[in-house]
């Protein structure tokens, strides 16, 4: 799918500019093989991306730093494109969308809708099925609970919660999408984990975040913020707290909690809090736990929930410390199992 997108984003981009546009693969390690990508008789090394316009503050960090790469998305919406073009990040996209930003060689197109083969495979991808809310809460724990890869439908419905019927659904999506193969002796895989992690973390961000949020408030005080003893209230810290927690370079302005919806009449009034009056941002956000009370340690979420919600916050401040827990709980756990 990579080269896919690839091509259609060369092409599209010589279709919108009359100029010429190619590909071509370079030595990139031992093992890898990266991307180089000519466009009007310049090269750029590119690095490809799906689901780009979800993934703004991580690509913000991760290219910021490298200012001659270009990145290759699939789509990029105008406030997307924006967001690049203020940062000095250089893009293309499959719909002509594009920001070179050379001395010699300057392009800016923003505003193209998406391709209409783009969209239908966004709509219709065999795995999209497993991205829905529940699919999200079943995909979440085979991502942090490799052995329930190989669990009966059965146990893996009552560690999520999820029906039967929604399990094996999203079992067979995820194998249909080509995430997941099952082996010898009906043993399931994961294929490639980092893009069933990536993937989930733009599910959650999309539709599961929004349907769990119980709600926003405003607490006076900051002292309790982080407490272990906030697994009193089958509670756990996600976000800011968990990703200060995680990283250590985080001083922590909003206050994400997961807890059980019927717990929280008795965290409000514990903490005092309350709905932001007039011209008071909200400090604390409450979550619908999703996961088993006894699934983490120390009242933290797991590394991979705190990263999705940091990339989720849209703050640049916070997507360094995504990377950070990237680098150090996620990136060789989802390399390969």
């Amino acid at each position: 799918m990579e080269w896919e997108i690839a091509e259609a984003a060369t092409a599209a981009f010589q279709r919108e500019t009359g100029l010429s546009a190619s590909l071509s693969s370079v030595p990139n390690g031992p093992q890898e093989e990266g991307l180089n990508v000519e466009l009007g008789g310049q090269h750029f090394p590119g690095e490809v991306k799906r689901w780009a316009a979800h993934l703004i503050p991580a690509l913000s960090y991760h290219l910021a730093g490298n200012p001659g790469r270009l990145l290759i998305a699939d789509y990029l919406n105008a406030s997307a494109a924006k967001k690049l073009q203020a940062q000095g990040i250089q893009f293309i996209d499959t719909a002509g969308n594009a920001f070179i930003d050379r001395p010699d060689f300057k392009i800016l197109i923003r505003g193209n809708n998406r391709p209409a083969i783009f969209a239908r495979e966004e709509e219709s991808h065999a795995a999209q099925r497993a991205f829905q809310r529940q699919g999200l809460i079943v995909v979440y724990h085979l991502l942090i609970v490799p052995d329930l890869m190989n669990a009966s439908v059965r146990a893996i419905a009552e560690r999520t919660g999820v029906s039967h019927g929604t399990v094996a659904n999203v079992l067979q999506a995820l194998e249909a999408g080509g995430l997941v193969a099952t082996m010898g002796r009906s043993r399931r895989k994961i294929i490639e984990p980092r893009k069933l992690m990536e993937r989930w973390v733009v599910g959650y961000c999309e539709k599961l975040a929004p349907k769990i949020l119980i709600g926003e408030f405003h607490g006076e005080t900051t002292d309790w913020w982080g407490e272990r003893d906030i697994d009193r209230f089958a509670a756990a810290w996600g976000g800011e707290i968990a990703g200060a927690f995680f990283s250590g370079h985080l001083t922590p302005q909003v206050a994400t909690l997961f807890l059980p919806r019927e717990n929280l009449p008795q965290l409000m009034q514990q903490y005092r809090l309350r709905k932001p009056p007039a011209g008071i941002e909200a400090n604390v956000r409450i979550m619908e736990r999703f996961w088993r009370a006894d699934d983490e340690e120390l009242a933290m979420a797991h590394p991979l929930l705190a990263y999705a919600d940091l990339i989720r916050s849209g703050d640049p401040r916070n997507a360094e410390i995504a990377r950070i827990l990237d680098e150090r709980y996620l990136a060789d756990h989802f390399s390969a199992y």
